[in-house]
């Protein structure tokens, strides 16, 4: 099994980070939606979660940033996945979610005033 390392920033006045490093799946899934409810619980920040750098996700990963996109729309903020092509990439865009979640290749393209709530 290998270990899920979530690093918080702020990238923006409008937009905070959650930078995944390692593997999503059901044993380290928990992991990431205690750092989502954080973010969703603390202030009105918009969420990127940025996946750049995860190396493995399985189907409890992909549904658990499904919901939590859900959240952050019933509380009138936007919700962003930072992937670059590769199997999460891939994965993302196989599920058929890539058209409901707001998708992005590079915490930059945030910078857009059309994807911040």
């Amino acid at each position: 099994m290998s270990g899920l390392n979530i690093t918080q920033s702020a990238i923006s006045d409008r937009w905070t980070a959650l930078a995944v490093d390692g593997e999503i799946d059901m044993a380290t899934v928990d992991v990431l939606n205690e750092a989502i409810q954080a973010v969703l619980a603390s202030d009105s920040q918009n969420l990127v979660v940025d996946l750049t750098a995860t190396a493995f996700m399985d189907s409890t990963g992909l549904k658990a940033l499904v919901m939590a996109d859900r959240s952050f729309e019933e509380s009138g903020r936007s919700f962003a996945l930072a992937v670059k092509a590769g199997p999460i990439g891939r994965l993302i865009e196989l599920s058929g979610v890539e058209a409901k979640l707001k998708i992005v290749s590079a915490l930059e393209e945030l910078e857009d005033p059309s994807l911040a709530g």
